[in-house]
């Protein structure tokens, strides 16, 4: 049985499928490619790709250092003494004498390079400049190149993938969804711009995960959100989107998100409520339950898919059913009272403190969840001790996700791609 495999963010990637006949799985091992094609497509390869560094601090004159650019490549067998990467200001095979903003030589150690070039945050995304349905767009005109000799090997930008999976559903359409390598986000609601000093106290530095709204997430190509929700009784707007119980951005601002995105494509979106830590206790506990899962279904009822499709279901199902939105709600009681809220996604959480902790975690997870026939997510990040908090011992989880934000990449590119489902990552952009 020969299945696909998705990279995804700025590149998505696949292997073509060989046999669609007997796509109706019990396990999730029979997502086992045969040994020659999994060779194939774990060995070296030529690639390069642009990711945003998370890192982002403003120096006591007022300086901002953000959003840089990063130059990863995989260098081919071949390699060459002249070959070198090349960041541009615009596609170098339309003008071939165009000289790159900079240059690094294919050998340089480690292949990936830190640039002092900020990208800039993203305003030109907005759904009223958008084609109907969205397209793909490389963004602010940069492009990273292998060149040999003057000749282009590889090319890439930094670009939306708005349909993915549209695109491909002659690929994917009848695999089921726990099969597939679906790209998510940690603590979706928990976005902010890094845009002053207010943006880089002790308490935003360990509460903020994501640099982009969830508008901006799904547009490059992220299908699994993962939601933390309190009730405030004392603001205009009671329900927030939180980390921990540090108040971030109102739950509106994803619902009407994830509306005009369904509105106009034919996306997947897995929207997990998966904590409520703070005004869902006590005796007014299932009444703001009920509330919200009532503004849910008001917002969004027309486009979530029923339960009763079966924990089995993939793209074409959802897609005959003409619903591609999957909400599930971790509150047992409320769940069980509708057809349209399913089990959460099991979080495969390490609380790994280092690289090395994570990594030995998620390896063993990937050979434990092997046979799962559920939706599970790879939560691949790091988490900071109480201490580390009260301490800043760690700087924070920008830093916490530089740390890790290459390793990540070559983990479910060259190891991990067979086995895991959805990936969740904080600042999304830094990992490919």
């Amino acid at each position: 049985m020969k299945l696909l495999v998705l990279k995804v963010t700025f590149s998505i990637m696949f292997i073509n499928v060989i046999s669609t006949s007997d796509l109706v799985r019990t396990v999730r091992s029979a997502t086992t490619c045969s040994d020659s094609l999994a060779s194939n497509f774990s060995s070296k390869r030529l690639e390069v790709f642009l990711t945003i560094s998370s890192l982002a601090k403003v120096s006591w004159d007022g300086v901002f250092e953000k959003r840089r650019l990063e130059i990863n490549w995989v260098s081919p067998p071949d390699r060459e003494q002249t070959d070198y990467i090349g960041l541009y200001r615009d596609d170098p095979r339309d003008n071939s004498q165009v000289d790159p903003l900079l240059r690094v030589p294919a050998s340089y150690p480690g292949q990936y390079y830190l640039t002092s070039v900020q990208f800039p945050d993203m305003n030109i995304l907005h759904p009223a400049l958008l084609s109907t349905p969205p397209r793909t767009m490389c963004l602010y005109n940069y492009w990273i190149a292998y060149v040999r000799s003057g000749t282009v090997l590889a090319l890439n930008c930094i670009k939306t993938q708005p349909v993915w999976m549209w695109d491909m559903r002659e690929l994917i359409g009848s695999i089921p969804l726990h099969a597939l390598m679906i790209p998510g986000t940690h603590n979706s609601g928990a976005y902010d711009k890094f845009t002053g000093f207010s943006d880089d106290t002790v308490v935003m530095r360990y509460s903020v995960n994501q640099g982009e709204d969830v508008w901006t997430q799904l547009l490059f190509g992220i299908r699994y959100l993962d939601l933390r929700v309190s009730y405030y009784s004392d603001t205009p707007e009671k329900f927030w989107m939180v980390h921990d119980f540090v108040k971030q951005n109102p739950l509106y601002e994803a619902v009407h998100a994830v509306k005009r995105f369904l509105r106009i494509t034919r996306e997947l979106v897995i929207l997990d409520f998966h904590r409520f830590p703070s005004g869902f206790d006590g005796e007014k506990g299932e009444a703001r339950h009920t509330d919200l899962v009532e503004y849910i279904n008001k917002e969004l009822g027309e486009f979530m898919a029923p339960v009763w499709i079966g924990k089995g279901v993939s793209m074409n199902d959802l897609w005959e059913a003409n619903r591609t939105l999957i909400v599930t709600y971790q509150d047992v009681r409320t769940k069980n009272k509708h057809d349209n809220l399913w089990t959460v996604a099991k979080h495969a959480w390490g609380k790994a403190r280092n690289p090395e902790q994570l990594f030995r975690y998620l390896d063993k997870t990937m050979a434990d969840k092997r046979t799962e026939e559920y939706f599970w997510v790879a939560m691949s990040h790091l988490t900071p001790s109480t201490m580390d908090v009260l301490l800043n011992l760690t700087g924070g989880i920008r830093k916490l996700t530089n740390k890790i934000a290459r390793s990540v990449t070559k983990w479910y590119r060259d190891i991990w791609w067979e086995e895991v489902n959805i990936v969740a990552t904080d600042f999304f952009l830094s990992n490919n």
